[in-house]
């Protein structure tokens, strides 16, 4: 196969993988907090609900503008339209992110057209082996609160990678304010990011101290901010509100056993999966294989930094999680964890390269079957694990039934609402899809889920009774 010839068909593959993401965005609909968070929305000046949340939940002074300001705060008709716009439009900015870091650690803008690919390549491996892909990309309230900082976090990255290049030319005006304004915004969103923020610049001070000294002032001005607005997250008197709900939160001994023993399960279950162990090994392979790959792919950090990188991004979104709560709870936090897991593991892996003769060897593999593989493993991306159930959930229909089932809800529920004397709705069965988790409403009308959608529709007093959900097979 001519290069040209392999390259356009990889490229397509990876497209049609890629749409089959934006495809079901167009059937996924609002759940859970989703409906709660427009109400408060519809009802209350922002600044003031804004205060409320800060004093009574939570100090996330940027993520709680954007769900308090919902599509949803428009109304269903339109706001619906939007809602479904919200996952594509975090993929095309993962993918930007992604493209912007690969761009930081090339260098040059000479490699746009591989760069962009395997930057496609990297937000279809995240979306495969994401924990939950329902929190991380589908539902709105989810999905700002951690993907929109996992992104920014990664574009933060990218920045800073570019100036030390650098390190002679003090940053123009504009990269401090671009840098500002991300480090506000990431650390507004959600407290696992800004304690990613904050360790990562102490992380980077150390490293300028011994690379780059003259690099100092700039990291330090920006670990102060970061400090400062980890403070105003840390210390919002809501955490205490909300903390109260958890009896096993601020447990040392809990935190510490808990969060060492999930980092090494979800590692291991990440490294046992078969498309990212074939997309390790591609890469390395790749690397001894490709002329240039290796300027694309040149390692800031020394073998020990490398080796413990991987480890502490998803140690330290575990101590977040368990020390506040004690439970592992929903799994966002492991979206986020997995995000930066990514290039952490293949930055270790383009420094802990094997270093033996035969690996050293620039024709490792056969180019035709270096390609070869190359496609076999980017087909996996349309069949393997969830991306299998994506397919399914597409081709056989499901994502339609599901969404017409849905649609027919919105109507009953209306249509009881409107007709003056309706108190109590028992809806019908919803086929829920296979490819993504969404919590279903509960028998109970009086659960917070129930009464949050009937809210929504005009009328909090509405006893929404769902079917209880079908047991799950042995």
């Amino acid at each position: 196969m001519k290069p040209r010839t392999w390259s356009v068909l990889l490229v397509l593959i990876l497209l049609l993988a890629l749409a089959r993401h934006i495809w079901l965005a167009f059937y996924v609909h609002p759940y859970a907090d989703d409906f709660s968070y427009a109400v408060a929305g519809m009802r209350h000046p922002l600044l003031e609900r804004l205060a409320q949340e800060y004093t009574s939940w939570n100090g996330r002074y940027f993520s709680n503008i954007l769900v308090l300001r919902s599509p949803l705060v428009l109304g269903l008709e339109r706001g619906l339209v939007l809602y479904r716009l919200m996952p594509i439009a975090l993929i095309l900015l993962t993918w930007y992110a992604f493209y912007r870091f690969l761009s930081a650690l090339a260098g040059t803008s000479a490699y746009r057209i591989p760069l962009a690919s395997i930057a496609l390549a990297g937000v279809l491996l995240l979306l495969h082996g994401m924990p939950d892909a329902s929190e991380g990309v589908y539902w709105y309230t989810g999905a700002v609160t951690y993907q929109v900082p996992n992104a920014l976090g990664l574009i933060l990255l990218a920045n800073w990678i570019t100036a030390l290049r650098d390190a002679q030319r003090a940053p123009d005006l504009l990269w401090w304010c671009v840098q500002s304004a991300l480090v506000i915004t990431i650390a507004g969103c959600n407290e696992l990011h800004m304690a990613y923020l904050v360790i990562f610049h102490v992380g980077l001070l150390f490293w300028c101290r011994k690379c780059v000294p003259q690099a100092q002032r700039i990291v330090l001005v920006l670990l102060l901010l970061s400090i400062a607005c980890g403070l105003v997250v840390a210390i919002a008197p809501g955490n205490a509100t909300r903390g109260a709900n958890f009896p096993l939160r601020h447990d040392i001994l809990r935190t510490l056993g808990y969060s060492a023993a999930q980092t090494g399960r979800f590692i291991g279950t990440w490294l046992l999966d078969p498309v990212f162990l074939i997309a390790s090994i591609l890469f390395v392979v790749w690397r001894r294989s490709t002329p240039n790959a290796r300027v694309l792919f040149t390692p800031f950090l020394d073998r020990r930094a490398a080796l413990v990188l991987p480890v502490a991004v998803v140690f330290v979104a575990m101590i977040v999680t368990y020390w506040p709560t004690g439970l592992l709870g929903q799994y966002r936090t492991l979206n986020a964890a997995w995000y930066f897991f990514l290039p952490s593991w293949f930055a270790m892996l383009a420094v802990w390269e094997p270093r033996s003769p035969q690996w050293s060897r620039p024709d490792i593999l056969p180019r035709k079957v270096l390609e070869g593989l190359t496609i076999v493993a980017a087909l996996m991306f349309l069949f393997a694990g969830r991306d299998g159930q994506l397919t399914d959930d597409l081709l056989s229909g499901r994502a339609g039934r599901y969404d017409r089932a849905i649609t027919e809800r919105y109507a009953l529920i209306a249509a009881a609402i409107a007709s003056g004397d309706g108190t109590r709705l028992q809806l019908p069965i919803v086929e829920p899809l296979e490819s993504l988790v969404i919590l279903p409403l509960s028998p109970s009308p009086d659960h917070w889920m129930n009464r949050s959608m009937a809210d929504y529709f005009g009328n909090a007093q509405l006893n929404i009774i769902a079917p209880t959900p079908p047991a799950a097979p042995e």
